[in-house]
Parts: C-alpha cells; sequence; structure tokens
C-alpha cells in the first residue's frame, strides 16, 4: 500500500497510476474562409490546414454546419464545372448535398439514374436542406448523424480537402457561395495511450493503492 499521509484527521494516500488505453476527442471549428483564396478561390473545393496534427485518428464527426442561402438571395449557391470552368444556377431547388472530403469518406451512394454500380466511399456527410430561401443549420441532434471510423487509425491528419456538392455533381463540378463562407464543426478522435482519469486522486481505496 502506498505511504499514507494525514490530511485534516483524514488517512489519504496518493492513487497508484493506471494505465490505460482510451480514446480521446477534440474539437475543432473550421470555417470555410479560412482557405487560401488565392488558391482556391470557391468555397465548394478547397484545402484547409487544421490547427495542428492530429495523430492516430479512429473517426471524424461532424457535429453541425451552418451554411447560406441556397437559392433566392445574396451569397445563394452556384454550380461550378471545372472543365468549362463556368458557374450557373441551380435549375431545381435540392433537398440535400454532400461533403467529401479527400481520402476520408466512408459512405456509399447509390448511382445516378442506376448509371453502372454505386459509388463505394464516395460521401463524408450528409446535410439536408430545410429551406431553400433560409440560412442552412444543422446539428447531429435533429439531422443524420455524420461518423466516419477508420481502421487501422489514420496516422497523422493535418488537413481537409473538402467539397460540396450534389448528387447529381460528378468528380468535375461542385456547389459554393460565391459571396458568402460556411462553417463546421468536427470532432476528432484519436487512440491515447496514458493513464487513467482517476491516477491523480487520493484515496485509501485497496485497488487503487
Amino acid at each position: 500500500m502506498n505511504r499514507a499521509f494525514d490530511y485534516r484527521g483524514v488517512q489519504v494516500a496518493p492513487s497508484h497510476p493506471v494505465a490505460k488505453l482510451r480514446t480521446i476527442t477534440k474539437t475543432v471549428y473550421i470555417d470555410s474562409g479560412d482557405r487560401d483564396v488565392v488558391k482556391y478561390p470557391r468555397n465548394g473545393d478547397f484545402v484547409v490546414y487544421l490547427p495542428r496534427s492530429y495523430e492516430k485518428v479512429v473517426s471524424l464527426r461532424v457535429k453541425s454546419g451552418e451554411f447560406p442561402l441556397i437559392a433566392g438571395g445574396t451569397g445563394s449557391v452556384q454550380s461550378y464545372t471545372m472543365t468549362t470552368k463556368a458557374s450557373a444556377n441551380l435549375s431545381a431547388d435540392p433537398l440535400y448535398f454532400f461533403i467529401d472530403v479527400e481520402g476520408l469518406n466512408r459512405a456509399d451512394e447509390t448511382a445516378v439514374l442506376a448509371n453502372g454500380s454505386s459509388h463505394a466511399d464516395t460521401v463524408f456527410a450528409k446535410i439536408q436542406i430545410p429551406s431553400a430561401t433560409t440560412r442552412v443549420i444543422y446539428s447531429e441532434d435533429t439531422g443524420p448523424k455524420n461518423i466516419n471510423t477508420y481502421t487501422p487509425a489514420l496516422g497523422r491528419l493535418d488537413r481537409l480537402h473538402i467539397r460540396t456538392r450534389l448528387h447529381t455533381d460528378t468528380s468535375n463540378s461542385y456547389i459554393y457561395w460565391p459571396s458568402a463562407d460556411y462553417g463546421l464543426t468536427v470532432e476528432i478522435e484519436m487512440l491515447d495511450n496514458s493513464f487513467d482519469e482517476y491516477s491523480a486522486l487520493e484515496t485509501r481505496l485497496v485497488d487503487r493503492s
């Protein structure tokens, strides 16, 4: 048993540290306006650098998101085609749009009009659109839970290549907001080899001393 001390009439002893394998989480707030606007002038397809390098990442979760208008106002969304380098208004109001993160997508989607096989690992998150004329406020408490897990864990993660698109968009097209930016809240879960949370607690419990 550890050496005991008298603390105001109570015998206490430092708890014996217990090594433990566990996961820890870190929340990151991402703003599309923090991209390199010279290299990525449109917020529909850009790379954002994270505040630090995260290691042994086992999951990424989109907790929430704030998006401008889809249609009918300043900052409303545009469709951009990389092959023609042209932008255009959407022909119809969509019910949802997808977020892709290069190399980190873990959700599948069916092919448009049954055109060949389905598409595997092509979606990172799905965002529902309640109304095309209001701002889109996404929360996992009211919308679909967007969780991507990685086995084995990602060795290192220091940037995200984000693309927003419709289901009908190809790899050469995406949607973007020409005069407004959007925000994402992402939770990063990482493996950690450390001591458990009771290792610094003073106690006289036998199994901790």
